[in-house]
């Protein structure tokens, strides 16, 4: 079935070293060369395939676990203090009370 009003595109993309055309009306799509003007001309089985590398490419990159940088651990000196073992109480400190008891908190069930 044609349709009257069928309008025929041509897709380009012009980058500094490489132009990409796509031709709907023959279903080619051309890589030109922009330095010596050679192209490659695929058709449209070759071009999907040339997209589904391109694609399976780029996943790959992207997906790629990075390597993970080792991190360097803090190795404390001899002479540090450890607050485990010299807890300081300072008697400006406020000391909390534990609270088990729900009654005293005003929690209702």
């Amino acid at each position: 079935m044609e349709f009257p009003n069928k309008t025929i595109m041509k897709i380009n993309k012009q980058l500094k070293n490489a132009q990409f055309e796509y031709d709907e009306e023959s279903k080619t799509f051309r890589i030109i060369d922009a330095e010596s003007g050679s192209a490659v001309e695929l058709n449209k089985v070759y071009a999907f395939a040339f997209m589904r590398f391109v694609v399976r490419m780029a996943q790959r990159n992207w997906l790629r676990p990075h390597k993970k940088l080792k991190k360097r651990v803090d190795i404390p000196p001899v002479d540090m203090v450890s607050l485990e073992d010299n807890e300081l109480h300072n008697p400006k400190q406020m000391l909390f009370k534990e609270i088990k008891d729900e009654e005293n908190l005003g929690i209702q069930s």
